[in-house]
């Protein structure tokens, strides 16, 4: 074999056209000048050679576009600028953006959107929540920064969820290539995390931002993890799997597990554990109404414990660590535990934003900006900052709620409801494998965001939006493949009992008649 390699190469070389040797020879040489920009500390020559780069991809390679855009989103980091109080994530939003105004410009020119897309039920639950966002951002506190925010929302779901869609509609094994993307680049992000953690002998403390500037925290960083573990379990059981992708989604689901685990992030651990729940409920076939029954009679009991549940918990004085035990028991703090107590402050802090505009809230994304006057010495811990400028409300449920009302909080509910009831409904009723197995990782991965999100809100950072937008586009398009099933197998199954009474089916009613006609003559 190594007598045959210099062979090789130089037949390889021998077949490149002239083309073919003027491409590389350009190519060396944009790495050598963009080396030399870097030595010489001069970033605009290779922010230029990207850009110029993107738009080739923009252009002419829309698919490698795409995926790269999943494959460097873990990696983005923020930058801001003060001044005008804007921030970016590089490059991911940076192509997002991008994929938005062509996909707006296509629309306008000659893309024509299926019917079916539009009109289905999660396309206008998606449609009637940015609507509300809208409307909302007129009646605003702070009009600029809701504007600039609910544009944020539009590239996001735009490239996310409508520009997916149209890649991967017609190629389900596009939709796969695409989350895997993120999972590899997420691993290495993991690698890199685990090992930086490693040096400070897995410190709690150090825990908490160790995987900096690729993820802000512990929380966002543990929430994309469980939403990822789902999907790359399942993806090992993918019918045309072979021996050699079984063990990259082994290897893979291990790595994030590692990270899972060393995250030492509360809401995402009970994440999962839910979303496992919802697999065996899946699995076992239990009826919806011993889940509602069992619900009632779990809600009951909470209701009438309350008093003694919060008498517990405000004498529970175990923090966070990073023992499992210890973390696990810190949970139910609500007494010493700072973060405990300061989401405890921040939601507080958004109840009074709700009772003082309960219909159209204080405008998206202006929480942060607004919520310092209504907090309460009670709920202040160490952590807490007198200007209301430490972050969000920690809740997808409450904070919605609080800058867009409670119209604003049924939208999302209703994201949720119908993103949910399509995935399951889907994954029951398909007789497709790879489609059962896609619905069933995609609502499993946004079960664990659903349930973290009623402590923690990310949908506001690219690192979340692109994975859980795209796992709506995917639930939908699975959901789209079963009703064709359906139609088909309803359609064959006219088709044969047409055959059996020996009617064709464009005789139509004429023929249906003309059979009544012998049926009848052939009685005795």
């Amino acid at each position: 074999m190594k007598k045959n390699l210099p062979e090789k190469l130089k037949n390889l070389l021998n077949r490149l056209s002239l083309k073919q040797w003027l491409t590389i020879g350009f190519c060396i040489l944009i790495v050598i000048i963009n080396a030399y920009a870097v030595l010489k500390e001069q970033p605009i020559v290779p922010l230029l050679t990207g850009a110029a780069f993107l738009v080739y991809l923009l252009l002419f390679r829309l698919d490698l576009m795409i995926y790269l855009m999943a494959l460097c989103t873990p990696f983005s980091v923020i930058l801001e600028n003060k001044d005008i109080h804007l921030g970016l994530s590089l490059p991911a939003e940076i192509i997002m953006i991008a994929l938005t105004l062509l996909f707006l410009c296509r629309i306008l020119y000659d893309l024509h959107l299926d019917r079916k897309l539009v009109t289905h039920p999660i396309s206008i639950a998606l449609f009637v929540y940015l609507g509300w966002m809208l409307f909302t951002v007129i009646t605003s506190e702070l009009p600029v920064v809701s504007i600039k925010f609910w544009l944020s929302k539009i590239w996001f779901t735009t490239s996310c969820y409508w520009v997916l869609i149209q890649f991967v509609k017609n190629d389900m094994t596009k939709a796969v290539r695409y989350f895997n993307c993120y999972a590899v680049a997420l691993a290495v992000v993991v690698v890199i995390t685990t090992y930086k953690h490693s040096l400070t002998g897995f410190d709690d403390f150090h825990g908490h931002w160790i995987m900096s500037p690729f993820y802000n925290d512990h929380t966002a960083y543990g929430a994309i993890l469980a939403f990822f573990l789902p999907i790359t379990a399942c993806c090992f059981f993918l019918p045309d799997n072979t021996t050699k992708k079984k063990i990259f989604y082994a290897i893979l689901t291990v790595i994030l597990t590692i990270g899972f685990y060393l995250s030492f992030s509360r809401a995402a651990w009970i994440s999962l554990v839910v979303a496992i729940g919802v697999l065996i409920v899946l699995k076992l076939r239990i009826k919806l109404s011993w889940l509602v029954a069992g619900g009632l009679i779990v809600g009951t009991f909470l209701y009438f414990s309350a008093e003694e549940i919060l008498y517990k918990m405000s004498r529970n004085n175990q923090d966070a660590s990073g023992n499992l035990t210890e973390q696990l028991q810190s949970i139910s703090n609500i007494s010493t535990d700072a973060s405990n107590v300061e989401r405890l402050n921040r939601w507080n802090s958004a109840f009074g934003m709700i009772r003082e505009r309960p219909l159209t809230g204080w405008g998206p994304g202006t929480y942060q900006f607004v919520y310092a006057p209504f907090q309460k010495s009670q709920f202040k811990t160490i952590i807490t900052t007198d200007f209301g400028d430490g972050g969000n409300a920690h809740s997808e449920y409450i904070g919605p709620c609080a800058e867009t009302g409670f119209p604003g909080l049924l939208t999302v509910l209703a994201l949720v409801f119908v993103s949910l009831f399509t995935g399951i409904r889907t994954y029951n009723h398909s007789h497709d494998k790879t489609n059962r197995l896609l619905a069933l990782m995609m609502t499993l991965a946004l079960v664990t965001y659903f349930v973290h999100g009623f402590l923690n809100n990310f949908l506001d950072t690219d690192k979340l939006s692109l994975p859980f937008w795209g796992a709506f586009a995917v639930i939908m398009l699975t959901n789209l493949r079963m009703k064709e099933e359906q139609r088909v197998h309803v359609v064959n199954g006219e088709q044969g009992v047409n055959e059996v009474h020996g009617v064709k089916e464009e005789q139509g009613i004429n023929g249906v008649y003309e059979m009544k006609e012998e049926v009848e003559n052939a009685r005795p």
